[in-house]
């Protein structure tokens, strides 16, 4: 039988071994308990780690698309007011349309015309309006930053006094520099035509201004709310303005209309032309002023034109609360994507956590067990290392 020897220098080294090993478990619990996470090291344990930090990157990202949905939603909202607000206009116009139709005295046509050109007014400058430095209705076509020097700012959506097919100076709406008032009354099949196609009834100026109008048209802000997911956050001026209605003639053809030029038919039809004196070519201004010939006064409309005018009027409102619930549809949609933001957050919060984090208790109990290892460990090897020769030989 063989019997192995054990010596006073083994017992020391194995206990040193022993009581090494149990501090470096103590300080490893006892970072856990400190930095509240599993792993200090990578090498501790690499897949979990990388499971964490996976986690981490979709985090980061969630935190951007709940950003940009936030951004988006600041933006519909202005858009929302601004398009209830014109719809407001519209419909206080209808109302000054209907008293027209039943006032007799010429004054009273005067004083109802008075309102309804400040609404038109009014509705310009709130297709004019802004959130931030940055007019909403405006596209991508903006001057940038006009805080500091708003009276020297181009605005998307401009008036200039230019004849019309009778002579008469009238109130031309451009946008960006462009004239939109001339698409107005234009058949629905000549205005959705592409005016690439040589086959289409166009004049060369009629698909050239068309073809800008099909750019300007596609000119919308848009925003990153998601994944794949890119959402207009206002709406392009020109999509509010013009609508579709049925022309009076025979046969009846869908025609679109320009809202802005039917409130000025409005005006005009309860206030009548004003006597307009000739006026001379302005080639200074942008684009270049024409001519105008001296035109007489003209008398208001009957009664029989404020019904179809109202119709028309009708249109306009009902065209407005389209596109109010069209925002509405992109502002519940982006609440939808806020909710799953969310739980998205919530999840891989829990990922990270579950990869990451310290069970605190668990650390705890094992440190008290470590502890008291460690303790035994010291009391063991002072009763065994304790003897001397002297000891022994008494």
């Amino acid at each position: 039988m063989l019997v192995s020897r054990v010596t006073n220098t083994m017992l020391k080294n194995t206990l040193l071994n022993n009581l090494s090993m149990n501090l470096g478990r103590m300080d490893k619990l006892q970072n856990q308990m400190s930095s509240g996470r599993k792993y200090g090291h990578i090498s501790d344990d690499p897949s979990a780690l990388i499971y964490g930090q996976s986690a981490r990157n979709k985090l980061a990202r969630l935190s951007h698309f709940q950003g940009a949905v936030s951004i988006a939603q600041s933006w519909l909202t202005q858009a929302e007011s601004g398009v209830m607000e014109l719809q407001k206009v519209v419909g206080n116009v209808y109302e000054e349309l209907v008293s027209a139709g039943s006032v007799k005295t010429p004054d009273d046509k005067k004083n109802l015309a008075k309102v309804v050109f400040q609404l038109q007014s009014h509705y310009v400058d709130t297709l004019n309006a802004s959130f931030g430095d940055r007019f909403v209705f405006s596209g991508y076509n903006t001057p940038g930053d006009f805080a500091h020097d708003r009276e020297n700012v181009i605005k998307p959506f401009t008036l200039q006094n230019i004849p019309n097919a009778d002579g008469r100076l009238e109130p031309t709406l451009f946008f960006n520099g462009f004239n939109v008032s001339q698409f107005d009354k234009w058949t629905t099949e000549k205005f959705n035509s592409d005016p690439e196609d040589l086959a289409n009834p166009l004049t060369a100026d009629e698909r050239t201004a068309l073809a800008t109008l099909k750019n300007l048209l596609g000119d919308v802000k848009t925003l990153d709310v998601g994944p794949g997911v890119n959402m207009p956050i206002t709406m392009n001026g020109i999509d509010i303005l013009f609508y579709t209605v049925m022309s009076d003639g025979v046969p009846s053809v869908p025609i679109v209309r320009n809202t802005f030029d039917l409130l000025q038919e409005v005006y005009i039809g309860i206030n009548g032309h004003p006597e307009q004196a000739a006026q001379a070519a302005d080639p200074t201004t942008i684009p270049p002023t024409p001519a105008a010939p001296a035109m007489p006064a003209t008398e208001p409309l009957g009664t029989d034109e404020f019904t179809k005018m109202i119709k028309l009027v009708q249109d306009a409102q009902n065209h407005l609360l389209t596109k109010t619930a069209e925002i509405g549809g992109r502002q519940r949609r982006l609440e939808l994507l806020e909710a799953r933001y969310e739980t998205d957050t919530l999840n891989y919060e829990k990922m990270r956590s579950h990869a990451e984090d310290a069970d605190m208790a668990e650390v705890i109990m094992y440190l008290k067990m470590a502890e008291t290892v460690y303790q035994s460990a010291l009391s063991a090897g002072a009763r065994i290392i304790q003897p001397t020769l002297m000891d022994f030989l008494r």
